[in-house]
């Protein structure tokens, strides 16, 4: 290796260091996908010093998962005193995961964090970094065994090994996950040594120390994740090329055998402990079947059309979903990626004088595939298993085959180019990923200036304060606000920014809401979140500080139309009082919103496809404030999709809490009057029904809920556009029970 060559690859495994411990700084403890169960396995070492079992009702862990990365986690954060319990729950987020599939900053963290998470670091979360910073050097393992894989392969282009070294250390989930507890940064170690090793075997040929350290690295490879066992497939791969280029001239068939009986028997004596503890603990070597007991697992057949369904969230997840998979990159990313992978990809088809190095790309090719192979399989059994994650493992070897793939594009003497193309646009991402993505996604709101507090529009200056008996305890004070736009549409978004100033940290998180209200009395749109769309809690809160929180207010596609309402704010604590303005009142009234109607052949436009049989297009209410015991007529649209072969009936029911139903109609459209056997695709019927709310139901809102059924059978589904299922009834709009004047 030149000078030149060791010291860039230097500069890029520093660059990678100090952007693997910055998005472990910028991802707030246990985000990640399951840190915490990975957490509490490495806590359960330390102090039980025996290993978790799986069983029905214990608290939720990773206890099917070999010891290997948590014994080591064990080691590097055992001194450190922590005083919560090995299974101890941190305060959630109840607003997490609010429209999960929209790349933006509102309610992405799970739990509520508060100072205690920041620097300097003690307790609990000192150890949790411990433990991230392993992972960290760990993926600093992996980014120079890729590297050291592209030298073996390439030994004469340094640039193209620095590439896929890139590719690798540059990859926003892995940088993510490099800093998080997770055992799938390890797993990728074991892939990128595996596959060197393999690597070195075919070039250099059989001995008893090659499969020695196979051997070796596939016992320590099953102690660390089950799916390593896939590695056997480029393991076996690279022992019968060996044991072919050696037949004619050796006894390479018998060194193949012999290697082979070494290399087993090693990994048996390295691991094979812990497979005899899952046949005694759940009659399984493996323990999966209790995995898929525990987990909602599912059987391998039968499920090929997941594959289809949830390829977008794999590929997106292999290169940056962060948090709980709900912290998404913009999507041209993902499709940009795609579209570099398979132009590089697509350099293997070039006429080219120079050819490539066969043997390595068997190699390279059986780790993909095997890997791929793995997360299929996931797929199929686990409604989590569309995971880039479980790829980790085959991605050394598909980053030097990117590369390798991009370089067919220059001339030899230029193929370096193609190394630097690869390195400067995986930094660049990383650095986008971090800064435009991860950090928005759980910093705290910004304090503003003196400045921009002088310049805050529409003011208010009303104080919330929590009334117990006699005493009023300010919390905080709405200095002032802005909505946009005045006019909206069904399906559009109200942007409702308030300027909090906060008085008091309090001993309880209070909730912020923001409603739209018509002024005949209905909820037309709401939001409810935690301050500072959740990274700002009020038991965080600092006491004088002003920030400025925008709440995106999503009106329902299916909302009434057209309608006037107004903005109402307050704060409440959930489960208790709301907090009061001086004047006594529980919310404060803000502008007014115009809800204009949707252009349309049918009043309140809809486009809802239930099973692709039947859309609903269309409806009408004759009413939306009533009292107990009233009638309200709902009128509804349909569409025919397709022939259909059966009956289907309608229902519509006035829902409240808990899916309690407090008015139904339910019987074949038109009041029994149209079979859907005979609906012609195309056709559009009218169906009225009449919702009588029953005498005892107590003054709220409720939502009116519709679909079809099978006559004694099941629900349509809803269809998204994708495909996806979004459920088997559609809401429309709220309605108001009133009370006695």
């Amino acid at each position: 290796m030149s000078k030149y060559a060791r010291g860039a690859f230097a500069v890029l495994l520093g660059l990678y260091l100090a952007l693997a411990v910055s998005y472990s700084l910028a991802d707030p403890v246990y985000e990640s996908t399951d840190e915490l169960r990975h957490f509490r396995y490495v806590r359960h070492l330390i102090v039980y010093r025996e290993l978790p079992v799986q069983s029905e009702g214990a608290p939720r862990a990773q206890s099917h998962h070999p010891p290997l990365y948590y014994a080591l986690g064990a080691l590097v954060s055992g001194w450190v005193p922590v005083e919560q319990d090995v299974y101890y729950k941190p305060a959630e987020n109840p607003f997490w995961g609010y429209r999960y599939w929209e790349a933006s900053d509102d309610n992405k963290n799970q739990y509520v964090h508060g100072d205690d998470e920041r620097f300097p670091f003690r307790g609990v979360t000192l150890a949790i970094y411990l433990v991230r910073w392993l992972t960290v050097l760990i993926g600093a393992g992996t980014v120079w065994l890729t590297y050291c894989i592209g030298r073996e392969i390439l030994p004469d282009q340094p640039a193209l090994a620095l590439g896929s070294a890139a590719l690798v250390a540059f990859n926003p989930q892995f940088l993510y996950l490099s800093g998080a507890v997770n055992n799938d940064v390890p797993a990728a170690l074991c892939g990128a040594a595996t596959l060197l090793t393999c690597v070195r075997l075919v070039q250099a040929g059989q001995s008893a120390r090659t499969h020695a350290m196979l051997g070796l690295l596939f016992g320590l490879a099953l102690l660390t994740k089950f799916n390593l066992l896939a590695l056997l497939a480029p393991i076996e791969l690279a022992c019968l090329i060996a044991a072919w280029r050696a037949g004619k001239r050796s006894d390479g068939w018998r060194a193949f055998l012999r290697g082979n009986l070494a290399l087993c028997g090693l990994a048996v004596l390295v691991s094979g402990w812990w497979f005899v503890r899952n046949w005694r603990l759940y009659g399984d070597p493996t323990g999966m079947n209790m995995l898929n007991d525990l987990w909602s697992g599912r059987p391998a057949t039968g499920h090929w059309w997941v594959i289809r369904q949830s390829l977008p969230y794999l590929w997106s997840s292999l290169w940056g979903r962060f948090g709980y998979g709900q912290v998404l990159l913009p999507e041209p990313v993902y499709q940009g990626l795609l579209i570099f992978c398979l132009v590089a990809v697509g350099g293997y088809l070039l006429p080219r004088r120079r050819s490539v190095p066969r043997v390595a790309m068997l190699l390279l090719g059986m780790t993909i595939l095997a890997y791929a192979g793995v997360v299929f399989y996931y797929m199929l059994i686990q409604p989590a298993g569309a995971m880039g994650r479980f790829f980790f493992p085959g991605l050394p070897a598909l980053a030097v085959l990117i590369c390798l793939g991009l370089s067919r594009f220059f001339p030899r003497r230029l193929s370096w180019v193609a190394g630097l193309i690869v390195t400067v646009g995986m930094v660049a991402l990383a650095i986008y990923a971090l800064t435009g993505t991860l950090v928005p996604a759980f910093a705290r709101p910004r304090p503003l200036t003196e400045p921009e507090i002088a310049d805050v529009p529409n003011p208010t200056d009303v104080e919330f304060a929590l009334l117990t008996g006699s005493e009023h305890s300010g919390v905080a004070r709405l200095l002032g606000y802005r909505i946009t736009p005045a006019t909206v549409e069904p399906g559009g978004v109200i942007e409702v920014t308030l300027y909090w100033q906060a008085l008091a940290r309090t001993d309880q998180n209070h909730a912020v809401f923001v409603h739209l209200l018509s002024e005949v009395g209905t909820m037309v749109a709401q939001r409810d979140t935690y301050p500072g769309l959740g990274r700002y809690p009020t038991t965080a809160w600092e006491p004088g500080v002003v920030f400025a929180d925008t709440y995106r207010v999503h009106v329902p596609e299916t909302a009434y139309a057209p309608d006037v309402g107004y903005i109402q704010v307050g704060l409440y604590l959930p489960n208790g009082p709301r907090l009061s303005t001086p004047d006594g009142r529980d919310a404060l009234r803000l502008g007014t919103i115009e809800v204009r109607p949707l252009v349309g052949k049918f009043p309140n436009p809809l486009d809802v496809n239930f099973g692709d049989q039947v859309a609903l297009i269309g409806y009408t209410l004759d009413r939306r404030t009533v009292h107990s015991g009233d009638t309200i007529h709902l009128t509804l649209y349909w569409q025919a999709l397709a022939a259909m072969e059966i009956d289907y009936a309608v229902f519509a029911h006035v829902l409240g809490v808990e899916n309690q139903v407090w008015a139904n109609s339910d019987g074949l459209p038109a009041g029994g009057t149209e079979s859907t056997r005979q609906w012609q695709p195309g056709q559009v019927i009218e169906d009225v029904h009449a919702l009588t709310v029953g005498q005892t139901t107590p003054p709220d809102f409720y939502d009116i809920e519709v679909g079809l059924h099978a006559l004694g059978g099941d629900r349509l589904p809803v269809i998204a556009e994708d495909g996806r299922w979004l459920g088997k009834q559609t809401l429309l709009s709220k309605i108001r029970v009133m009370g006695d004047e």
